[in-house]
């Protein structure tokens, strides 16, 4: 068996495992359950990530969103003693079956935007302006990634970690506002 092949063995495996945890995380009754149901998630898109040469994005995918990400939600589920209710799905279900037909909604249309945009054959679809040659000339992928993300998308940045921000504060003042 040759390494490609192996790799892409192994990318299904990786694959497959992270479906698994995912419906683990959205099937458990226990939100500490739920949340090392998406740390098992993020691992294995780590692991996707190094396995395919995206050595930087899988160790920031490790360090950011499996360890500082993941030790937020579960110190933030102990703190709150979050517990589940077994009769909650019985007295909620038109809601449930509301929040799913909104969701396969809202997935169906963006399903028909993806097909409708992508209407033309990837054959004869163009590379732009970064073609392989030009990444790899460029020093590669995360040295690309890291320039536009700083300098075109600079603004745009920004605004996401305000947002991220403003949230946490706003989780501080709502939890506060509970223990008081």
């Amino acid at each position: 068996m040759d390494n490609l092949a192996t790799l892409n063995i192994m990318i299904t495996i990786f694959a497959v495992m992270a479906g698994i945890c995912g419906i683990v995380m959205l099937l458990a009754k226990q939100p500490l359950t739920s949340a090392l149901g998406l740390l098992g998630v993020l691992l294995f898109t780590a692991g996707i990530y190094g396995l395919i040469g995206e050595h930087f994005i899988a160790t920031i995918q490790l360090v950011v969103y499996a360890g500082a990400i993941m030790v937020l939600f579960i110190f933030s589920i102990m703190l709150f003693n979050l517990k589940s209710n077994e009769h909650d799905a019985r007295r909620k279900m038109p809601l449930l079956i509301g929040s799913l037909a909104v969701a396969g909604g809202v997935f169906g249309l963006l399903v028909a935007t993806i097909l409708k945009y992508f209407e033309t054959p990837l054959a004869l679809a163009s590379p732009g302006s970064f073609s392989r040659q030009t990444i790899s000339d460029l020093g590669g992928n995360s040295l690309v990634l890291a320039h536009s993300l700083f300098t075109q998308h600079f603004i745009s940045f920004e605004a996401i970690s305000l947002a991220l921000l403003i949230a946490l504060v706003g989780a501080v003042v709502l939890a506060k506002r509970r223990f008081e």
